[in-house]
């Protein structure tokens, strides 16, 4: 009988975290990576957008300085994004090449503020769900949605 009550209880939590991680699964969709409309820019390499965010690249190819746009360290998308992009933890911190200085961005809540922040400053790059972009900004880059295999 002990037995089948441990067997019952095991089961019961199985289900219980299934229940609390699945629907994060399938909340993740395809981020896009936006810039201000003024950008010169077409596209972005993931390569390119990493090296940004890791601090190895300050101006854009055109010679402005690049603005950096992160969402909250405990974010599904900044999750995503440091996972699929960065190879890393959201709360992982990244230094300016060769120097002890922190890469700085601006931390912006949800999808919306992101858009408004890229959309009014010419030198910013930022993410949202693709879901959420309007035509304020520009895409220059899709993430795909990770598979949920």
């Amino acid at each position: 009988m002990p037995f089948n009550l441990l067997r019952l209880l095991l089961g019961a939590t199985a289900v219980a975290l299934l229940c609390v991680t699945v629907p994060h699964l399938a909340q993740a969709e395809s981020l896009a990576i936006v810039v201000n409309d003024k950008n010169p820019l077409v596209s972005l390499r993931p390569i390119d957008l990493a090296s940004m965010y890791r601090g190895e690249e300050l101006h854009w190819p055109h010679g402005g300085r690049i603005k950096l746009v992160n969402r909250e360290t405990a974010s599904l998308e900044r999750a995503q994004f440091y996972r699929q992009v960065l190879n890393a933890k959201p709360d992982q911190r990244f230094y300016v090449l060769n120097t002890p200085i922190a890469v700085q961005s601006l931390i912006r809540r949800s999808d919306e503020a992101v858009l408004r922040f890229v959309a009014a400053i010419e030198g910013a790059i930022g993410y949202v769900r693709l879901s959420q972009v309007n035509p304020s900004v520009k895409v220059v880059l899709i993430i795909d949605a990770p598979s949920t295999q």
